[in-house]
C-alpha cells in the first residue's frame, strides 16, 4: 500500500498513517474491524476536505471495514425548513455522494453506539468524535485513540492503524481516583451526569479517571452524557466506573495494580460552580432550546414528548430535538415525534446545531440540557446560553415564564 502498488488512494492513507505511527513510536500496524468518521460535516472540512474526499471517491477508494458516519451539516430532508443556503446544502450532499461511493453507512450520527455500530468488548477499532471516543473506550471496553478528521477516513481504507497508546493494555489503567460519595446519585438525571462529567474532564484533563460512589446502574444515556462533558472540559477518552464499566470490577482491576497517582473528589459545590460556568448568563429570556447533544436516543425523545403533551410552544422560541436517523424512524413509530410536532418543535436528524448556518435566524440566546453543547456554543455560534435541565428548558418554552433559569440557580 505505502509503495503505491494498489493505487493513489491506499497509498495516501498508508503514508499518513505510518507518519502517525512515526510520531508516536508505534512498534506495528495492527487491522482494526470498525471505523466512525468525523469528517463527515461540511461546516468541519470544508472546501479542502471536501475535495479531498471527492479525489478519494474518483480514485475508486472503498473503505476495507465496517464505517459509519457523524453528523452532516444539514438535515438532509428539513434543510430548507432550517434556511440552510442552496449552495451550502449542495456542498454537504456532494460530500455524502462521496462517503456513498466509498462504502460508508450514512449514520449521520454523534452516538453510532447507540444505533448504527455494532462493536463489542476488547475489539481494536478507530473512531473519531470525542464523545463517541470516550463511551467507545470506557463504556464498551473496544479499544481506540482518538482521531482527528481525515486520518478517520485514512485509517478506514487502509483497514489498520498504528499501535500504541490506549490499543496496549498498559496504557489503559486508572491514574487519578475520583470519589463522587459525596453526591446523592440515585436520582441524577442526564444533565446531572453531564454537570458531572464536566467536573471531571476539568480536573482531570488527559489521565485517566476512575470514578467511584456513583450508582451501580445508570443508564446508556446517563454515561453517554458524562462521557460527552468529560471529553469537552478535558481529553479524557477513556474513564472507569468501578463496578460499571466492563474494565473496572473492582478498584484494583480499574488501576492495574498500579499505586493511584491522585485522589480527588467532587460534591454538591463543584457540581454547581461547573453548571454556572457552562451558562453565559445566569437567567435569560432564551429564544432557542436545543436537546440533543450528544444525539437523543428514542427513549429521550420519548421523555420530551411527555413533557409537551398537551402543551403548545409559545410564538417567537423555537425547540430543536436533535437525534439519528433510526432513532428519528423508531420515535416516530412511537408516536412521540408527531407529540413534539403537535406542540411546536422540531425533531432534526443527521446533523448538530453547532454546524448547521444559522446565520437567518438571528437567536439571541439558547436554553439547553447538554454540557457540551452549552461549552461550545457561545463560540462556534455566538449566542448566550443558559444551561438547565431538560424539564426546565421545555417549561419555559411551552408557559408564559419571563425566563429559564440555570439549574443551579437559588431561586430567590
Amino acid at each position: 500500500m505505502l509503495d503505491g502498488e494498489y493505487g493513489y488512494a491506499l497509498e495516501t492513507a498508508m503514508s499518513v498513517l505510518v507518519k502517525l505511527g512515526d510520531m508516536y513510536g508505534a512498534d506495528k500496524m495492527i487491522e482494526i474491524d470498525n471505523v466512525h468518521v468525523d469528517a463527515s460535516t461540511y461546516a468541519g472540512i470544508h472546501e479542502a476536505g471536501l475535495h479531498f474526499c471527492k479525489t478519494l471517491a474518483k480514485e475508486n477508494a472503498r473503505f476495507r471495514v465496517p464505517t459509519t458516519l457523524c453528523i452532516s451539516a444539514i438535515d438532509f430532508s428539513l434543510w430548507r425548513q432550517l434556511r440552510v443556503p442552496s449552495k451550502f446544502a449542495k456542498k454537504q450532499r456532494e460530500l455524502a455522494e462521496a462517503y456513498a461511493r466509498m462504502g460508508a453507512t450514512p449514520t449521520w450520527t454523534c452516538a453510532p453506539y447507540q444505533y448504527g455500530s455494532g462493536i463489542r468488548f476488547g475489539q481494536d477499532i478507530a473512531w473519531a468524535e470525542s464523545n463517541a471516543i470516550a463511551f467507545a473506550n470506557s463504556v464498551v471496553g473496544a479499544r481506540t485513540n482518538r482521531y482527528p478528521d481525515l486520518v478517520d477516513i485514512c485509517a478506514a481504507l487502509a483497514g489498520k492503524v498504528p499501535r500504541f497508546g490506549l490499543y496496549l493494555k498498559e496504557n489503559r489503567h486508572g491514574q487519578v481516583l475520583l470519589s463522587a460519595d459525596a453526591i446523592e446519585t440515585g436520582h441524577l438525571t442526564c444533565t446531572d451526569y453531564g454537570t458531572l462529567g464536566y467536573c471531571i474532564g476539568a480536573a482531570v484533563g488527559q489521565k485517566i479517571p476512575v470514578i467511584k460512589g456513583l450508582s451501580p446502574r445508570p443508564s446508556v444515556d446517563h454515561l453517554k452524557s458524562l462521557a460527552a462533558a468529560a471529553a469537552t472540559s478535558g481529553s479524557v477518552a477513556l474513564f472507569h466506573i468501578i463496578g460499571v464499566t466492563p474494565e473496572a470490577r473492582n478498584s484494583a482491576e480499574a488501576f492495574g495494580n498500579s499505586a493511584i497517582e491522585e485522589k480527588m473528589s467532587v460534591g454538591d459545590e463543584e457540581l454547581q460552580r461547573a453548571a454556572m460556568q457552562l451558562s453565559t448568563v445566569e437567567e435569560g429570556q432564551a429564544d432557542f432550546v436545543v436537546l440533543g447533544c450528544p444525539h437523543y436516543s428514542v427513549e429521550q425523545i420519548g421523555e420530551v414528548a411527555a413533557l409537551l403533551e398537551g402543551s403548545r410552544i409559545r410564538k417567537n422560541v423555537e425547540v430543536w430535538v436533535f437525534t439519528s436517523r433510526m432513532a428519528s424512524m423508531l420515535a416516530r413509530r412511537k408516536g412521540y415525534v408527531k407529540t413534539i410536532e403537535a406542540a411546536g418543535g422540531k425533531v432534526l436528524c443527521d446533523t448538530c446545531a453547532l454546524h448547521l448556518p444559522l446565520g437567518a435566524w438571528s437567536f439571541q440566546t439558547m436554553a439547553t440540557d447538554s454540557a457540551k453543547m452549552a461549552h461550545y456554543a457561545p463560540a462556534i455560534i455566538g449566542i448566550d446560553v443558559v444551561f438547565a435541565n431538560t424539564a426546565e428548558c421545555l417549561n419555559y418554552a411551552t408557559k408564559r415564564q419571563e425566563r429559564v433559569r440555570s439549574q443551579y440557580c437559588k431561586k430567590k
